[in-house]
């Protein structure tokens, strides 16, 4: 689910889902809302809506992402006061930011591949052997003989059937081949690009002196250490 502005107001308080206390809301946005400066940000910090997990009364439950986490600082337990820190060290430490590459890897749906089933029809022609009964006649001599005078002079017809093979044609189903189908996962490299961004420090001196960076003059040949004369 993702939340907007009609559902933070002020005054809620924000938590990790690690259970760090991160503040509470004192600005909404249209994008971000803003949470004040307390134990885990040095600063007021802008926190977006899509990262909220969950709401519940007065409590936020967000998830800090990497750049969150970056900008954030442990909570540590209460301690007497000390002196700022440049007046201990004499050192300031001002951060130079830069931007890394995340990769992430998406499926997605590139096509189908349809597979379609015709019907062809095609005729078949063979030849089958058959059997078909047929007569001859034939005339042979009388061996002179007597017959019976019932039979003498009598009109009759014999009626002999003659037989035949015929072709009857049937047909049945059977698998002739089959198909599979198989996906396979194959390894290819794909091109990617991303401009990165990255701050650098510009020092300059109003006094019009120049200023040896430390780390040139270590590197550098012929220079010493700060301070040291040649």
């Amino acid at each position: 689910m993702r939340w907007s502005r009609n559902e933070v107001r002020a005054g809620m308080a924000v938590t990790s889902t690690r259970g760090e206390r991160l503040g509470n809301v004192i600005r909404t946005g249209a994008e971000t809302f803003v949470v004040e400066k307390g134990v885990f940000f040095p600063k007021d910090y802008e926190l977006r809506y899509d990262h909220i997990t969950a709401l519940s009364g007065d409590q936020i439950s967000y998830t800090l992402s990497d750049v969150d986490s970056r900008f954030a600082v442990p909570a540590e337990p209460p301690r007497a006061p000390a002196a700022p820190a440049a007046a201990q060290t004499g050192e300031v430490r001002i951060p130079l930011m830069e931007e890394e590459i995340g990769i992430q890897k998406v499926a997605r749906e590139t096509g189908h591949v349809r597979i379609k089933k015709t019907v062809k029809t095609e005729e078949k022609h063979f030849n089958v052997p058959v059997t078909r009964e047929d007569v001859v006649i034939e005339r042979v001599s009388a061996s002179g003989e007597e017959v019976s005078s019932e039979l003498a002079f009598k009109e009759q017809t014999l009626d002999l059937p003659l037989h035949e093979e015929e072709v009857l044609v049937s047909k049945r189903t059977r698998v002739r081949e089959q198909i599979v189908v198989r996906p396979i996962v194959q390894a290819v490299e794909k091109e990617a690009s991303a401009s990165l961004r990255h701050e650098e420090a510009e020092i300059e001196d109003t006094r019009g002196r120049t200023l040896r960076d430390a780390a040139e003059s270590t590197t550098r040949p012929g220079l010493g250490a700060p301070g040291s004369r040649r």
